[in-house]
Parts: C-alpha cells; sequence; structure tokens
C-alpha cells in the first residue's frame, strides 16, 4: 500500500503507532526532501538575482537601485570628535615631522601578525616617516608606527571611505602638515620607495596633485585614481581636503567605493588624477595582481589607458607597486630586489 506524498505532514504523527515503521520513514524523507529542494531552488534564485544586480553594479558603476538612499550619518557619526581618543605608539611620536616622503597604510588588528609584519620588514621605512592607521595595537611591537584612528569604525567595506576620509584628516592635522608628499597604500602592496621618489621629483608638491593608476568607472573623463596600489598626494591636495572638502558633505558625498569617492571629493575642488605611464606607455601602478597585468587580464571596462602593454615589459626600471600579494611574495620581491639584484648589478660594474 502506497501512502501519499503529504502523509507526513498530515497523519504521521497522530498515526504513528499505527504505521509501519519502514513506511513512515519513507514518507517523511519524501516530504522532507521536497521541501528543503524547493528552499534550495529558491535560494539560488534571489542568489543568483543579487550576483547579477551586483556585478553590473560593480563592473559599470550604474545604480541599479538609485531610488535607495543613500546613509550619510558618516559624516557626523564619524567625526573628528573621533581622534580624542586616538593612541599613538611611542615609535609613531618619533617619527619625522617633515621631510619629502610620508608614507601610510591602512590596516586592521588581523592583518597585524602577517601583512604589516612583512612590510614593515620591507619597503614601508625606507620612507621619510611611515605611519600605520588601524583600530587597535594588538600583536604590534614597541617599534611599530601605528595609530588607532580606526578603533570605534566597524569592520566593513562599506566604511571604508570613513576611514580614508578621517585617516586624512588626521594625518595633515594631527601627524604633521610639512611633508611633500602623502602616500597611500594598502597592507598587500609592495612600493620601490626609490622609484616613488624619482618620480614624485617631477612635480611642485605645492600644487595640487593627486597620482596613480587612472580607472574610469563613472568618471569616463578624468578618471579616478586605484586604491589598492596606492595613490599619492601632494601638500597642497592634503591642505585643500582638509581644510575644504573634510566638513562638507556636498563637495565631498559618501559612496562605498573608496577610491572613487576621494576622487570625487578632490575633483570638486578641479584636482583630477594623472596619466602616470612612462614614456614607454608603461604603467608604474599596478592595481591587480602581477601575473593578471603579465597576462593582461584585466577588467577592461575599469580601465581609463588602453592595455597595450603586456608580459615582462610590466616589470619595468620605473615600477612603482604591486598589489594583492601575500607577506611572502612580499619578502621574496624585496629579497630579488635588494639581494639578488644588488650582487648582479655589482658584476657588472666590475666588469665595466
Amino acid at each position: 500500500m502506497q501512502l501519499p506524498l503529504n502523509f507526513y505532514s498530515t497523519q504521521c504523527k497522530d498515526n504513528c503507532k499505527r504505521c509501519r515503521p519502514f513506511v513512515l520513514f519513507q514518507q517523511c524523507i519524501v516530504y522532507i526532501t521536497n521541501v528543503s529542494t524547493s528552499s534550495f531552488v529558491l535560494f539560488l534564485l534571489i542568489f543568483s538575482l543579487c550576483y547579477v544586480v551586483y556585478e553590473v553594479k560593480y563592473k559599470t558603476g550604474i545604480e541599479i537601485f538609485p531610488f535607495i538612499p543613500i546613509d550619510d550619518s558618516g559624516f557626523e557619526e564619524y567625526s573628528e570628535k573621533l581622534l580624542s581618543t586616538v593612541r599613538s605608539s611611542l615609535a609613531a611620536k618619533n617619527q619625522d615631522k617633515s621631510g619629502s616622503l610620508l608614507c601610510w597604510v591602512m590596516t586592521t588588528s588581523i592583518y597585524h601578525k602577517t601583512r604589516v609584519q612583512a612590510i614593515n620588514e620591507t619597503w614601508f621605512n625606507k620612507c621619510d616617516a611611515s605611519h600605520l592607521l588601524t583600530n587597535n595595537g594588538r600583536f604590534l611591537n614597541i617599534h611599530s608606527s601605528f595609530h588607532t584612528v580606526f578603533h570605534n569604525l566597524p569592520e566593513s567595506y562599506f566604511k571604508l571611505f570613513w576611514k580614508t576620509r578621517l585617516a586624512l584628516y588626521f594625518l595633515y592635522n594631527n601627524v604633521s602638515s610639512e611633508f611633500d608628499w602623502y602616500f597611500k597604500a594598502d597592507d598587500d602592496t609592495y612600493v620601490i620607495v626609490e622609484n616613488l621618489r624619482r618620480y614624485l621629483s617631477k612635480f611642485d608638491p605645492n600644487e595640487p596633485h593627486f597620482i596613480g593608476y587612472r580607472l574610469r568607472r563613472r568618471m569616463p573623463e578624468n578618471g579616478y585614481n586605484a586604491g589598492g596600489s596606492g595613490y599619492v598626494l601632494s601638500r597642497a591636495a592634503m591642505r585643500m581636503f582638509a581644510t575644504q572638502l573634510f566638513h562638507d558633505k556636498e563637495l565631498c558625498p559618501y559612496h562605498e567605493w573608496e577610491d572613487y569617492a576621494v576622487a570625487r571629493c578632490l575633483s570638486s575642488l578641479n584636482i583630477y588624477p594623472k596619466d602616470t605611464r612612462d614614456e614607454q606607455g608603461r604603467q608604474r601602478f599596478l592595481p591587480w595582481r602581477p601575473e593578471q597585468h603579465y597576462h593582461a587580464d584585466l577588467t577592461r571596462s575599469f580601465i581609463m589607458d588602453p592595455v597595450d602593454k603586456w608580459g615582462i615589459s610590466v616589470f619595468h626600471e620605473n615600477l612603482i607597486s604591486m598589489h594583492h600579494l601575500n607577506p611572502d611574495e612580499i619578502r621574496l620581491i624585496h629579497g630579488m630586489l635588494y639581494g639578488v639584484a644588488q650582487g648582479i648589478w655589482k658584476d657588472k660594474v666590475k666588469q665595466v
């Protein structure tokens, strides 16, 4: 005798004692499977829709739901009032207060033992002053130059603009306004500081400059600089941001894309990214993984400049930064540049 499919939901509990155990078990499994399958299909449909919306918005910059209001409460919630409780390490306080190049890295405590340790061992301290901006001092030793600027900000991609906005204001007003250049990088970025210095020497820091790798989403005319591979603000641009843009939500509105948002703020004062390619058209800043640049495997719709250089030519004598590196890759690159390469060049000099 075959029981109806809805047996479990209507009869199973009441007639449990009269049911043959095997048939009862069979019908229960059928019911549960049907419910699970329906729920799973519904989940897949919702997930697929969300993914499509995300991909369209991420890759094109189109607002899919423009009628949803943007929450800009961060202007009041994440204001300079938070800076009164920032803790700065002794190493940070002992950093130079003036010079040519201040480098700063935005990070968080989950990367203090990995990414931060790697950049501290390699390129970071080659700058005139080096400052980590983070949420707390956990796992950082007494030699780490850090400030807990983000201790009251939640860890969220959608809060990155508030972090960067507060960081730029803090650096200029609380650390120093006496540097020529302020370079921002992520904690998974490697920087060839000598090349950065040489390139910046072409510009006047008393003029407003915004220097990095240009992207074009939503800003097709002038573009914006990718945040991950690093960008540089001149002293004049930092002053304008801290004094004119920080408190003005009309000139400097919120957006979830931190690097785009910073560029939009600066563009309101006619400060735009530059074409930073060298004389041979090679990019100085690499925001994607190095192998993606090598194979020209890039999201073309993002890019301002044509992708006409790939292969070994992307690793050239004017290269400044590479992004999306793990800590051991950072150490490897540093060792190749300042260990292996030095031996090669010494031999060549001797031969000459």
